[in-house]
């Protein structure tokens, strides 16, 4: 339903709905913490689609009850051009009628690499801004039972472990964020659809929604009714119960971990290598990460470092160093211990080294990059357009069947145009809006081709000369895993 008539009484029909759903209108999680915590204020993310249309009438009718005081927010990410336009001023049309301060977002025409990925990343940032800015210690979200499945098979794919299989969860709780909750989970998607078209509620159509080169628009469409059908179960049910026996798992393995390591959740410098081996790899694997997360290096270990640190860790090996961002991680005989960039900056130099296709590089950093040959085909493609590749360590470029590639540390002047930018600009300024760390930029391997174009920086997209067309047969896959062993 995308056509809007011009006179609704949008309360009054919020309020129909409402009284039809009953006691099942929230999430009882959900609606214990609202409660608890009243009186309160909660950022409502809407799009303008089914499920946040009928989460932003259900909150609009019982805000009162629940003590909240709502405000909206709207993100446009203008990738369909006019239709997108649309969607924010229908939910213009919808903060209005509900009187309601709106927040309104929209992607920067000059951000590169527009991806599912990044547009997802963008739009977070723009609701925790605008949450922040409107003092919301929650922010209210539309995922319902539906998504669940969706995403646990895209991150069984990514090799996840309870944690992640354990999302989207109802409550979601944040050190520096507000917290997120989602209130319809329990509700199907066909049964919200259902009620507004019960209770005559409009709303807008995603018509990319259709598009399965979308991975998760190919899971919902293609592979999740297929499986439903070949197993003879609701497939969609059986992973909302699988997600939330998997969330009391990983709830007790948190409590165990923090008990068993206290000083990992403590974020203290030096860790004891004797406590950390003694203790089960389901509980060392998250006192790590809250460790790690605690000294601000998460985000530079991937997941694959994580298992290369603890396989190490319960080894024999009694010297390890492995590079986190512009940081390091230590392993010595009986300790495991940070050391800062700017401590050990003057030991490290990256060295100019070649790059063939098919032959891994260890780089002087102690970290290793490689370029893989592969087939361009429709699996390929899918995983481009659905934002599955992470700018941080993967790049896949057109292979226009250069034979090697230089490596060399970025250097003032360095010019850069990532895919999706409007034009080249200083590869220093790249790092700045990345927020790459100085420490760290001299050691990131820049890959230049034959006409001596930096086509790929780790941490950023591919250059747009390399981009991958529709008529591309062949592609190389860029790999950079960074670590220092000794």
């Amino acid at each position: 339903m995308s056509d809007v008539p011009d006179q609704i009484d949008w309360l009054e029909r919020a309020t129909v709905l409402v009284e039809r759903m009953g006691d099942s209108v929230f999430e009882p999680a959900v609606f214990l913490q609202l409660q608890k915590a009243a009186p309160s204020r909660a950022l409502v993310a809407c799009s303008g689609g089914a499920d946040s249309v009928f989460m932003l009438c259900t909150f609009a009718c019982k805000a009162k009850e629940l003590g909240l005081t709502l405000h909206l927010a709207h993100y446009n990410h203008r990738w369909r051009g006019v239709e997108s336009d649309a969607d924010a001023a229908f939910v213009a049309l919808l903060a209005n009628a509900f009187d309601l301060p709106l927040c309104c977002g929209q992607r920067p025409s000059g951000e590169a690499a527009f991806t599912e990925t990044t547009a997802r990343a963008l739009r977070l940032g723009f609701l925790r801004k605008s949450a922040a800015e409107n003092g919301c210690e929650f922010i209210l979200f539309g995922h319902q039972l539906d998504d669940i499945i969706e995403t646990q098979l895209q991150r069984i794919a990514r090799g996840s472990a309870s944690d992640g299989l354990a999302a989207p969860r109802p409550i979601t709780h944040f050190d520096k964020h507000p917290t997120h909750l989602r209130p319809l989970l329990h509700l199907r998607a066909g049964h919200i659809r259902m009620e507004l078209n019960a209770a005559s509620i409009p709303w807008r159509e995603d018509i990319s929604n259709d598009d399965v080169s979308i991975a998760r628009n190919a899971l919902r469409k293609r592979l999740i009714p297929d499986l439903s059908e070949c197993i003879g179960r609701d497939a969609p049910m059986g992973a909302a119960r699988s997600r939330r026996l998997l969330e009391e798992d990983a709830s007790a393995l948190d409590q165990f971990a923090r008990e068993k390591l206290p000083q990992a959740f403590q974020h203290v410098s030096r860790l004891e290598r004797g406590a950390l081996q003694s203790t089960p790899v389901a509980l060392l694997r998250r006192a790590l990460a809250e460790w790690l997360c605690g000294h601000g290096l998460i985000a530079s270990v991937s997941a694959s470092g994580i298992d290369l640190l603890i396989g190490t860790l319960l080894s024999d090996r009694d010297r390890f160093r492995m590079s986190a961002g512009g940081d390091f991680i230590l392993l010595g005989q009986d300790f495991l211990s940070i050391e800062r960039g700017n401590e050990g900056a003057e030991k490290l130099v990256l060295q100019s080294a070649l790059l063939e296709p098919g032959e891994p590089v260890f780089l002087s950093t102690g970290a290793l990059i490689q370029a893989e040959p592969m087939e361009v085909g429709a699996e390929l493609l899918n995983r481009l357009s659905s934002g599955a590749v992470d700018p941080q360590n993967e790049a896949i470029i057109a292979d226009t069947g250069e034979g090697s590639f230089q490596i060399r540390s970025w250097q003032p002047g360095d010019r850069f145009s990532p895919l999706g930018a409007p034009g080249s600009k200083k590869l220093k300024d790249w790092f700045i809006d990345r927020h790459i760390p100085q420490a760290e930029r001299k050691l990131l391997p820049l890959v230049i081709n034959s006409s001596s174009e930096v086509i790929w920086v780790p941490g950023l997209p591919p250059a747009e000369s390399s981009k991958i067309q529709s008529s591309t047969k062949r592609a190389l896959r860029l790999t950079y895993q960074s670590r220092k062993t000794l």
